[in-house]
This record gives structure tokens, C-alpha cells and sequence, in this order.
């Protein structure tokens, strides 16, 4: 008997032997794997036009490691929305841009661009004054800053001065100054009476005795941001694109579910007290599409709202400007 049972637990001393390197030994493959991956990953540039929270999903995915698991070494860089668009028509620098907005603009003038998703279904933006800015009135004949004279914050601050009742092609001067933090410090120096800002940065300003004049999105409801690039690169490196995709869905999902993660993150990227950071989060969950689209409705107004802007008479299918088929592929294929 004493036998037996010495037999039996060295075979199960083995049995645990073997296991353990087993499962030691897959351990290593993936380790090799995601090394492997890693170091054969795409080199791709994204850029937005400022470093604001209508960015927060891209830079958290980015952090997050969600676009190198599929073979992306996505970077990021500021840069105004117009030199990216001559960027990725001219096929230099700028693979893709967050601007969904300015894309759209872009796409409605002519140039190829093509918008592939949405994360945010409608505008984060707030006008802020100076403390001798009570109303529309006090706008007249004073400077307001903007980070382009195109796409979704320039349009916005259209629509947010018409609402108080200013012209802006005839009451305002509208100055490029380009990053929010550039158009805060303008408006700290007094260069500028009014800034259009994203937030966080009306968060920032308010402790300072700057007042919110109108949050934008009560009287322009855009699609903010998403994945944008030009209409060859979809047409000739569509796998390029689901990766970029994946990784894009993937962040959309961990904003809306990692609550924890996600507002220290908040805090931590932007300088808030923990507080902010959860009340940032909430304006964001808010806006936040559910799948990485907008509704044909949106989409129509968006394209109304971009012609009439623009100018543009002819007709468009937005359809030609939204694509979001490789989206639906990528969703397809996840289920």
C-alpha cells in the first residue's frame, strides 16, 4: 500500500511538473509573440488640432497599449487642422487626423478625405470672456481666438457668437492662434476678449475670473471627433485601417467602462483635482457615441451646417465624405 501510494504521488508530482511547464512555456510563445508584434508594428502619426478632452479616447487607447495590441505604434502630435489635411492629401508626414470635423470641412471644399468614425456625437466646446464681457454687446469690434478659420471649433464659434447675437463676419476679428493653451495664454495677456475652448480648459479659466459665455453645444450639435484620413489610404491599405479601428473601438469601450482608470487619467493628463476629472468624465459619457458612428440625421445636418459655411452649392452624398463600412467589418469580425 505505502508503495502505491508512493508511486501514485510521484506521478502526481510529474503531472504538476509537466503542467507548470506547460503553461510556462505558453507564457513565453505569447511574451515572444507580443514582443515579436511589437516590434514589427506600423509607425503611424495622428494629429489634432489641440490637447483637449475631445481627444481623450485616442490618447487613452494610446496609453493604454490598445493600437500597439494591433500592430500600431500610433503617435500623436498637435498641429492645425489645416496643415494636417495638406499633409495627408500631399501623403508627407500625417497618416491620420482626429479632426473629424475639419475632414468634413476639407471634404466639402474638394480635397479627398474620407472620415471613418465618430467618437463623440456632438461639440465639447465653451466661448469664454474676459471679466469686462457681460454679453454679446461687449463682443463688438474685439478679437476672438480660434485654433483655425475651418472645421468643427470654428464653425462653433460661429454659431456661439450668433446665438449672442454678434455677426462674425462683421462685429468680430476673428484671430488664429492655433493649441488651447496658446489661446488661453491670449487670453490671460488680453490679446483676445473671447476664446473658443474645449473642455477642460473653461474649468481652468473660470477659478482665473474668466466667464463662460455659451457652451456651444446648445446651439451646434456636430460630431466632434474620430479617425480621418485620405480617401487613397482607405482604398489602398484597408487592413491598415480595421487596426486602426480595433484599436479605436477598443478605447471607445474601456471610456465608458474603466470609470476608475479613466478619471485619474483625466486628472492626471489635464491638471484636474479629482472632482473635475469625474465631472469631465460624466460631460463626456454624455457625448460619447455607442458605436463609433452618428445617426444619418446627424450626418445631414453636418453636412448642411459645413456647406452653408463653406459656401459649397453642389450637391454631396455624404456617404462619399462618412465611410463607415470598414468600421462595420471590424464589429462584424468582433462578435
Amino acid at each position: 500500500m505505502a508503495n502505491f501510494l508512493r508511486a501514485n504521488s510521484e506521478s502526481l508530482h510529474h503531472v504538476k511538473l509537466f503542467a507548470s511547464i506547460f503553461w510556462i512555456s505558453i507564457a513565453c510563445l505569447i511574451g515572444s509573440y507580443r514582443e515579436s508584434r511589437a516590434q514589427t508594428a506600423e509607425k503611424v502619426l495622428i494629429t489634432h488640432a489641440s490637447d483637449s478632452i475631445s481627444i481623450m479616447p485616442l490618447i487613452y487607447g494610446i496609453e493604454k497599449g490598445f493600437y500597439r495590441r494591433e500592430g500600431i505604434d500610433l503617435q500623436f502630435r498637435v498641429l492645425r487642422g489645416e496643415l494636417a489635411v495638406s499633409s495627408i492629401v500631399g501623403g508627407k508626414d500625417v497618416d491620420f487626423m482626429y479632426g473629424a470635423g475639419t475632414a468634413v470641412t476639407a471634404a466639402v471644399r474638394g480635397l479627398p478625405m474620407k472620415v471613418v468614425s465618430h467618437d463623440f456625437k456632438s461639440i465639447l466646446f465653451y466661448l469664454m470672456g474676459n471679466a469686462r464681457v457681460q454679453s454679446g454687446r461687449d463682443l463688438k469690434g474685439k478679437k476672438v481666438a480660434v485654433a483655425s478659420l475651418s472645421g468643427t471649433g470654428a464653425l462653433s464659434t460661429r454659431a456661439a457668437l450668433r446665438a449672442l447675437g454678434v455677426d462674425p463676419d462683421k462685429d468680430v476679428t476673428m484671430i488664429v492662434i492655433g493649441a488651447a493653451s496658446v489661446r488661453m495664454a491670449a487670453l490671460e495677456a488680453g490679446s483676445v476678449e473671447a476664446a473658443i475652448m474645449p473642455v477642460p480648459w473653461n474649468f481652468r479659466l473660470t477659478p482665473k475670473g474668466f466667464k463662460e459665455l455659451i457652451f456651444a453645444g446648445k446651439v451646434f450639435t456636430q460630431p466632434l471627433t474620430g479617425l480621418a484620413t485620405s480617401r487613397e489610404r482607405v482604398e489602398k491599405n484597408p487592413e491598415q485601417i480595421k487596426k486602426m479601428l480595433r484599436g479605436f473601438l477598443r478605447s471607445l469601450k474601456a471610456v465608458k467602462e474603466d470609470k476608475k482608470d479613466v478619471v485619474e487619467f483625466i486628472g492626471r493628463k489635464f491638471g484636474l483635482d479629482p472632482s473635475t476629472a469625474e465631472e469631465t468624465h460624466k460631460i463626456v459619457l454624455q457625448t460619447l457615441s455607442e458605436d463609433g458612428t452618428v445617426s444619418d440625421a446627424v450626418l445631414k445636418d453636418l453636412l448642411e451646417q459645413t456647406k452653408l459655411e463653406t459656401g459649397v452649392k453642389k450637391d454631396i452624398n455624404i456617404r462619399d465624405i462618412v465611410d463607415y463600412s470598414l468600421l462595420r467589418q471590424v464589429q462584424k469580425e468582433n462578435r
